[in-house]
């Protein structure tokens, strides 16, 4: 299809042509050359007046010998510019090999598919910058799930709790079908962990190595900025710290330390200490580097000082191990990097060393970085600029647009002033090709995590019928804990419409030698929910335990026992011997202890709740909007059922919700 003919005057980079046909910016066009190849070029802009449309193409180049040349002789005017072929296209921007990272096609040209090369990003890093809500979260689970399927290890420093719906399928068929792309979702190839579970309930717990650390790097562990003062009273406290060093052995220290300064740091690591993240039981390097998984470290929730030093300590080592060879190669993707490593006006983060020098060694040892953010300008430039391959998506302020423009090379300023008219899910890439290349992004296999949450729906359905309309009125934003499928699965298996049915439920995180667990208890039955998708559990009742200070003292040493005689009780809890041998008459007479031969033991009823970490509750519990048809009745008081589980174990947090059951 012609285009045009080219005008004026024409160089070995730009041409200009007078539009006949259809043209739109950015589109690829070919023009032959006199010796008798064709060139490819784009449209960079198109300018119009009443009589003429003039178009302003870049050129690209030409293949020869499989390598991309540039022209040494300028194209002829009068030549016909016509509509490049995608073949045509794909071979001189080198995309013929669909091999790597697929991510979408070229804009406009839905039979070209992008892919980016999986070597380069593990060896010379990925960038992702956009506006928030232009599509930077969704391309970096696009990223994600390609190098789960490339079986590469991947970690993920999530601040937000955005990747954890990479376990669940899309439902947008339609998007995926345009992409030819299936569902899928990675339950099984996604693991995570957190700091603190309390708030991420469906992670593991992450502990950070406590062994053999050095001065300099337990000072950088903890959470605040110290004075100069604080700094020489710490290095004094630690040179008399004999053995291994830790924050108990720095806290040892500081106590027989005579400077004032001492309170305020010990003040400092007591509040560490009580995060309980140090430990050594540290969660294993190889517990997180695994091919063909996807570890989210998931910092939803954390102090921004705590997410700096669990970034520093945790990237440290695992940097420290893969140039020891005890892990594989992976990519380290992360989320906010401008919290994490922010250029030097913007402040220094505990974590901007070590992001500085993967950034620069990494690819030494095959540690790549994904770099995504909102805020260029406040990224390190020097970090941006290590990145081979950079994502950009829509930016509209300046700052962010002028940092972007001085850290990747290949944007002109026609590409320059196109940053801030990007529509939403199309990026421009560089890196790729020799020049920057407009991408629309495939849709997703998974689910979308970083939407934010509707409150009120913005679309409503022009006819309802009756049903739906009851419906409508009883939409909420509850705390839920939701099954493992959905109401349109639950149709699907049962061929009916499910009735949405709320459960008043109790959710508790519960402390027992130092290990946290979680309960989930219905409000209505009173029972332990042992099942989050049926509904069943374990029926409980609250005996009466009012017990005088000697007889709770020896039911809490009962409770660490299966079965026990009055000498092992007497033993374990320097009572007269006399004193605990009628406790336990009384308790047995009450119930609470039953007689088995010569010993005795909890009755069945208090023995489950002794080790009621075995009914731990492994869902999450979040806000969302609810439409539901019945609302069941709460017939047990919250205050009731701690007052007695606490008698048991520490209760760290409680909650109120709502289970959500199809029937």
């Amino acid at each position: 299809m012609i285009l045009g003919n080219i005008i004026g005057k024409a160089n070995t980079k730009e041409f200009k042509f007078l539009v006949k046909g259809n043209a739109r910016k950015f589109e690829y066009v070919q023009v032959m050359h006199r010796d008798n190849y064709y060139v490819l070029a784009q449209i960079l802009e198109i300018e119009k007046d009443l009589e003429q449309e003039i178009a302003i193409c870049g050129i690209i180049g030409f293949r020869d010998n499989k390598k991309l040349k540039p022209l040494n002789i300028p194209l002829e005017i009068g030549s016909e510019v016509l509509y490049a072929q995608d073949d045509f296209v794909k071979e001189v921007l080198g995309l013929i090999e669909e091999k790597g990272a697929y991510i979408g096609v070229v804009d406009g040209r839905e039979n070209i598919k992008v892919f980016l090369d999986i070597n380069k990003m593990l060896t010379k890093h990925l960038s992702v910058i956009a506006k928030t809500g232009t599509g930077k979260s969704f391309f970096s689970g696009v990223i994600v799930e390609e190098l789960i399927d490339k079986n590469v290890p991947i970690l993920i420093i999530d601040p937000h709790g955005e990747y954890s719906s990479l376990k669940e399928a899309s439902k947008e068929i339609e998007e995926l079908n345009k992409f030819g792309i299936k569902a899928k979702g990675y339950l099984n190839k996604i693991q995570e962990f957190s700091p603190d579970i309390s708030i991420n309930r469906e992670a593991k717990p992450l502990k950070l190595n406590n062994k053999n650390l050095s001065a300099t790097e337990l000072i950088h562990l903890l959470p605040a900025k110290l004075s100069n003062a604080q700094k020489t009273g710490l290095y004094a406290a630690l040179r008399n710290v004999q053995g291994n060093l830790d924050f108990n052995s720095v806290v040892f220290a500081l106590e027989q330390e005579e400077s004032s300064v001492k309170w305020t740091l010990m003040s400092v690591i007591e509040y560490i200490q009580k995060l309980n993240l140090f430990s050594d039981s540290y969660t294993r390097p190889l517990e997180l580097i695994k091919p063909g998984t996807a570890t989210i470290i998931n910092l939803k929730g954390i102090d921004p000082e705590v997410q700096e030093v669990v970034v520093y300590k945790l990237v440290k080592d695992l940097f420290e191990e893969r140039k020891k060879g005890n892990i594989p190669p992976f990519f380290l993707l992360i989320e906010e990097t401008h919290n994490f490593v922010p250029e030097r006006g913007f402040g220094e983060a505990k974590s901007s060393g070590i992001l500085r020098q993967i950034s620069s060694e990494g690819r030494k040892f095959g540690l790549g970085v994904g770099f995504v953010s909102q805020r260029a300008a406040k990224v390190d430039k020097n970090v941006l600029s290590q990145c081979g391959t950079q994502v950009i998506f829509k930016i509209t302020n300046p700052n962010d647009i002028k940092a972007v423009v001085n850290s990747v090379e290949g944007i002109t300023m026609h590409t320059e002033n196109e940053i801030s008219n990007i529509p939403i899910g199309t990026a421009m890439i560089t890196g790729v090709v020799d020049l920057p290349l407009f991408v629309k992004i495939r849709a997703r296999k998974t689910k979308h995590g970083g939407e934010a949450i509707k409150i009120f729906d913005e679309e409503r359905e022009e006819e309802k019928n009756l049903e739906e309309e009851i419906k409508e009125f009883t939409r909420e934003v509850l705390p839920l804990v939701k099954p493992s499928f959905s109401s349109k699965d639950f149709k699907i298996i049962n061929n009916v419409e499910p009735e949405v049915v709320l459960v008043p439920c109790l959710f508790l995180t519960c402390e027992k030698n130092k290990n946290e667990f979680n309960i989930l208890i219905d409000l209505a039955k009173g029972r332990i929910i042992t099942n989050t998708d049926s509904g069943e559990g374990v029926d409980i009742s609250f005996q009466d335990l009012n017990l005088s200070n000697s007889q709770r003292r020896i039911f809490d040493i009962a409770l660490t026992m299966d079965e026990f005689k009055p000498g092992e009780l007497f033993a374990k809890s320097q009572v007269n011997f006399s004193e605990v041998y009628d406790v336990i008459l009384n308790l047995a007479n009450k119930g609470i202890f039953v007689k088995v031969g010569d010993k005795y033991r909890l009755n069945d009823k208090l023995t489950m709740y002794s080790r009621l970490e075995k009914y731990a509750c492994y869902k999450n519990m979040d806000y969302d909007n609810a439409v539901y048809d019945k609302k069941l009745e709460k017939k047990f008081q919250t205050s009731e059922i701690i007052n007695f589980l606490n008698k048991f174990f520490n209760i760290k947090e409680e909650k109120e919700c709502f289970l959500v059951r199809y029937v």
